[in-house]
């Protein structure tokens, strides 16, 4: 049994829900719920709204994302039928099918020869798995589609194109089923239509999905399997209004055939009563610095001056990759807490660039400068030097090596064990340079010793590196000499016997261990790469790796991206980054599946895939439910100019 009530957010589905939890409590406190949500902030917000109105519910109640459902489900299922021999579907992230696509292209299977004239870039593979991924979230039958283009149904001058469009989402679905890998999604469409066997839903008086303005055809397949099973409730935004145009669609035609019953509470809570209660502020600056500024002094107005708590304001922008290398430096300048979804670039920190330094010197034929990075950096083990370790002079390396005009290269390098290197930095000091200086540190002739004895160590340890090998053994390899070389906190299991490592650096070498780790899940791919292609996927997983700037909770201003702050409160809410082509976000179509074709999927074929350029109603209606959560004020902020000058046009969202 499925109920569907409708309405905004705030207060009127928060409302419901309380009072629905409360009736549910009120006979036998002991009943056992579930609330479904989208994201792990939205329950966090809803764990706060029922600690305000109804704090004895938590008793007996789950707090779930789609994700962990879909979790729980299959342990529960698995524990059912232990007889069954499927395997247990690994979950691998996006890289992994990115990776995916790219070995497929590569081995120009039958009907990939368009795609094989593609430019083989990391953009090229993630572009294809995105679209892909569109296919099996919409469900879309390979074979079906195949046979619709025989027939005709998709314009003559895309068969050539879309044959290899299809051609390669069955390789994938095929070679994920033989590895026995998957998204996500896979893992809700592999529990199968049937969840009566589930003790865990079967156990539930009721449930309640909340949050959620549109689905997958994948996601909603599993929301229908959970409603057979169990009384549902869901909680849908919805208004009478233009900009829920996008929710309204999606409503209309997949969720409303399914309901028993629909509560619209619509009136409650609506635009102009709510807005009508809200000061509205927009406000224009030069720069990304100087828009954190404005909202920073702000908010020390907001409290200082109006008795705000900082966990009443909150900061959202569509996405904060502009604002993630300043966020942390300018709210710590104004001594202002906060949280945040953003994060830092893995990349950026100090000993990953060494790490990706040591992994190009075998490339790069020991290069002076990425050598010299190694063996100065305060992460290199300087192991092999006996006791003359205590004198190691790093600072004055860099000079000896220029002076001996040492550039790549082993032969070059072992100038620095030639008796005559001595006598040419001897002759160096007493000829001045240019600016009439002698080189630093010329004098320093011992630590030609301790130098070569360093590099000799590296290069030899470098040559030991396979050419060529699987992805697991290159790994190997590299963790190999990382152990012999670097010193990388949290990333090997034995212990450090030294001072505990500072908690930002164990969270680093955890991260790159992590990463590390991804790369070892393409093993199963197969295939051999050489040294080069493993440091580039090296360096790729690095570059989508990010270090949370601030993910502790504490009471603090909530500074979120504005996905994931759709369905929150807040006293206060400034929204950053109010540009046309940053919200709204530049929508385009999809390059390998165009949204003419996504419509014949569609309308003639039956599948829920959407358009692309549908993102324009979906942008609209994300900034409509962001300015309905601010209760009391809401800011507008956009930049006239960037720090270049360059002039930026404001969004045409601002005007309505």
């Amino acid at each position: 049994m499925l109920r569907i009530v409708t309405g905004p957010f705030h207060p009127a589905l928060d409302r419901a829900l309380v009072e629905d939890i409360r009736s549910c409590k009120t006979d036998d406190p002991f009943a056992r719920l579930a609330v479904i949500v989208p994201s792990a902030s939205l329950v966090e917000q809803l764990e706060q709204v029922l600690t305000r109105h109804e704090p004895h519910a938590f008793l007996n109640i789950h707090f779930l994302t789609f994700h962990q459902l879909a979790l729980r489900l299959r342990d529960d299922l698995a524990a059912v039928s232990e007889t069954s021999s499927e395997p247990t579907l690994q979950l691998v992230d996006d890289f992994f099918f990115e990776q995916l696509v790219r070995q497929v292209v590569r081995r120009k299977l039958p009907g990939l020869e368009p795609l094989t004239r593609l430019p083989a870039s990391p953009g090229t593979w993630k572009g294809l798995w995105a679209t892909v991924r569109d296919l099996k979230d919409a469900v879309v039958a390979p074979t079906t589609a195949l046979k619709a283009l025989t027939e005709g149904v998709f314009e003559e001058d895309d068969h050539t194109w879309l044959h290899s469009m299809f051609t390669l989402h069955a390789a994938i679905m095929e070679a994920g089923r033989s590895l026995g890998v998957g998204s996500p999604d896979d893992l809700a469409a592999s529990l199968g239509r049937d969840l009566s066997g589930s003790s865990f839903l079967k156990g539930l008086q009721h449930l309640f999905y909340y949050g959620f303005y549109d689905l997958s055809q994948v996601q909603l397949s599993f929301f229908e399997s959970v409603v057979r099973v169990t009384p549902t409730t869901l909680y849908f935004p919805l208004q009478e209004s233009s900009a829920f145009f996008f929710a309204r669609q999606f409503f209309e035609r997949h969720l409303l055939p399914l309901a028993d019953s629909h509560e619209d509470r619509s009136g409650e809570g609506g635009r102009t009563a709510t807005l009508e209660l809200v000061e509205l502020s927009v406000t224009n600056v030069i720069g990304v610095e100087e828009e954190l500024a404005t909202v920073c002094r702000e908010i020390l107005t907001l409290v200082e001056v109006n008795g705000y708590r900082f966990d009443e304001i909150g900061v959202v922008a569509r996405t904060l990759e502009p604002y993630q290398a300043r966020l942390q430096s300018v709210f710590d300048h104004h001594l202002i807490p906060f949280t945040s979804t953003a994060g830092r670039p893995l990349a950026r920190e100090p000993l990953v660039k060494i790490l990706l330094r040591l992994a190009s010197l075998p490339l790069n034929d020991f290069d002076r400068v990425a050598m010299l990075d190694v063996v100065t950096s305060p992460f290199y083990h300087a192991q092999g030097t006996g006791s003359a370790r205590v004198n190691l002079r790093p600072d004055v390396w860099r000079s000896l090596v220029y002076t001996l005009g040492i550039t790549k290269g082993e032969a070059e390098w072992r100038r620095l064990a030639e008796p005559a290197s001595s006598s040419i930095l001897r002759d160096a000091e007493s000829e001045p340079d240019e600016d009439d200086q002698t080189m630093l540190g010329t004098r320093e002739t011992s630590q030609l010793t301790y130098l070569w004895e360093l590099v000799s160590r590296l290069i030899h340890d470098c040559r030991a590196l396979p050419v060529r090998g699987s992805i697991g053994t290159l790994t190997d390899a590299f963790l190999t000499l990382v152990e012999s070389q670097v010193h990388v906190p949290g990333l090997f299991d034995a212990p450090s016997l030294e001072l505990p490592e500072p908690a930002d650096l164990s969270k680093v070498g955890s991260l790159i261990r992590s990463s590390l780790a991804r790369l070892r899940e393409l093993d199963p791919l197969g295939g051999d790469l050489s040294w080069e292609e493993w440091a580039e996927l090296f360096r790729l997983v690095l570059d989508e790796t990010s270090i949370p700037i601030e993910e502790e909770r504490h009471q603090g201003v909530q500074v979120l991206d504005a996905m994931t702050a759709r369905g929150r409160t807040v006293r206060a809410l400034f929204v950053l980054g109010m540009n046309e082509k940053l919200f709204p976000r530049y929508v385009r179509e999809d390059p390998f599946l165009r949204d003419r074709q996504r419509v014949v999927l569609e309308s003639t074929l039956g599948y829920k895939i959407d358009e692309k350029l549908a993102g324009h109603e979906e942008e609209l209606l994300l900034f409509e439910l962001l300015s309905r959560s601010a209760t009391n004020r809401l800011y507008l902020s956009y930049q006239r100019a960037d720090e270049t000058g360059r002039v930026m046009a404001p969004s045409g969202f601002i005007a309505m």
